[in-house]
């Protein structure tokens, strides 16, 4: 049984942003890749690929061992740190990306867009910038979607032409 997406929230993460704006950059982004859309005159598009490793969600065998005080347990998974350490440098690298001056719309589905979301504003309250940094979630969005939510966000029209055309 698939997820469904209900209309409110597919309104509540297709909507563009409140105000158009001149300066914007619209990033995608999960644990694995993010798509970097940038308009100032006109879209330019940047993709990272990360090389955080993958969450272990499972636990496997857990060992009782009567000879170990406390039962044993499980081994020490020494993936989990390591992969915080390599999420820390993703955003990073992510982040340097992103022009200071533009506002930034963060989308993705996870815990990694909230914390591109907090290291920007970390950073601009560090070095006293004001800029408008949002975020929200989304499924994964075609590179036309993207485009598209960018332009809008822009506040430019879409180019208009007949379909199929080139």
């Amino acid at each position: 049984m698939g997820a469904r997406m209900t209309n409110e929230r597919r309104r509540a993460t297709m909507e563009p942003p409140e105000r158009p704006s001149d300066r914007l950059t619209l990033v995608w982004l999960d644990a694995d890749e993010a798509v970097i859309l940038r308009w100032a005159g006109g879209p330019t598009t940047v993709r990272v690929v990360s090389d955080v490793p993958a969450h272990r969600r499972s636990t496997g065998h857990v060992r009782i061992d009567p000879a170990i005080r406390h039962g044993g347990g499980r081994e020490q998974d020494a993936h989990e740190p390591h992969r915080i350490e390599h999420l820390r440098r993703y955003l990073h690298e992510v982040a340097e990306r992103i022009a200071p001056e533009d506002d930034v719309e963060i989308l993705g589905p996870g815990t990694v867009r909230e914390h591109l979301e907090r290291l920007l504003r970390d950073d601009d309250r560090a070095h006293g910038r004001t800029r408008t940094v949002r975020g929200a979630p989304s499924p994964p969005l075609t590179p036309r979607q993207l485009l598209a939510r960018l332009r809008a966000g822009a506040g430019a029209t879409p180019p208009r032409g007949m379909p199929g055309a080139r």
